[in-house]
């Protein structure tokens, strides 16, 4: 795959494993396509488009929605989805995602990171919000979430899809807090954590149990987990 990097910028932290011959987050994105889940994948928080491309080019989607609000994430995202001759199979969507339609302002801190309202900064962006429900029609295989702590709110907004389609999910926390709000939202959804764990900020893998040993073990775990948290 082949990515953008401005001359007059850093490389972003998420294409520095490709200078040694990795992907970033690669180990998680693997168990993705080994799942071979068909539909549409959805990346909430797409950046720069190392998940939607991977996504469209590996995996067994028939089309990728790549939610990316800041503007000049979704700038460089177009330019690697053209790079890679993905247009046709990469659908942008420059807003945010949440669980009422609205707008909402982000941060842009010195590291290029996105956080919603999370540092201080002058570079303040507004945007468009709106529910995943009123977005999407089609059947949705997999959701991958990294949206710095609005994962629940954004899970909220597609509880149609969930309850429709039983996507597989993979969404992030990064601390304490934020794991035990991700998990009581969607065990009350149905799902199940599988157990596993993926990357260096903990991204977990959820899904709606396809059989009672499946429920019984899944969800135990995951009530395990949220009242280890209380």
């Amino acid at each position: 795959m082949r990515f953008d990097v401005p001359a007059d910028q850093d490389v972003p932290f998420v294409l520095v494993p490709l200078l040694t011959g990795g992907y970033y987050e690669e180990g998680m994105l693997s168990h993705i396509r080994a799942l071979r889940r068909r539909g549409d994948y959805v990346d909430v928080g797409a950046h720069v488009g190392t998940h939607s491309l991977w996504f469209a080019l590996q995996c067994n989607a028939t089309q990728v929605y790549s939610f990316e609000p800041v503007g000049r994430f979704a700038d460089r995202l177009r330019k690697n989805i053209d790079l890679n001759g993905a247009a046709d199979r990469v659908t942008v969507v420059q807003r945010g995602l949440s669980d009422a339609a609205g707008t909402a302002s982000n941060v842009l801190s010195e590291s290029h990171q996105v956080g919603f309202m999370a540092v201080p900064s002058e570079q303040t962006e507004t945007f468009e919000v709106c529910r995943l429900d009123d977005v999407l029609t089609n059947r949705v295989a997999v959701i991958k979430l990294d949206v710095e702590g609005m994962e629940p709110a954004v899970l909220r907004g597609a509880r149609g899809i969930l309850r429709r389609d039983s996507p597989a999910i993979f969404a992030e926390a990064r601390n304490e807090a934020e794991r035990l709000a991700l998990f009581t939202e969607l065990l009350e959804q149905g799902y199940g954590w599988t157990g596993r764990i993926f990357n260096a900020t903990p991204t977990y893998e959820f899904r709606r149990p396809t059989s009672r040993a499946e429920a019984w073990v899944w969800r135990l775990r995951a009530s395990r987990s949220v009242l280890g948290s209380a």
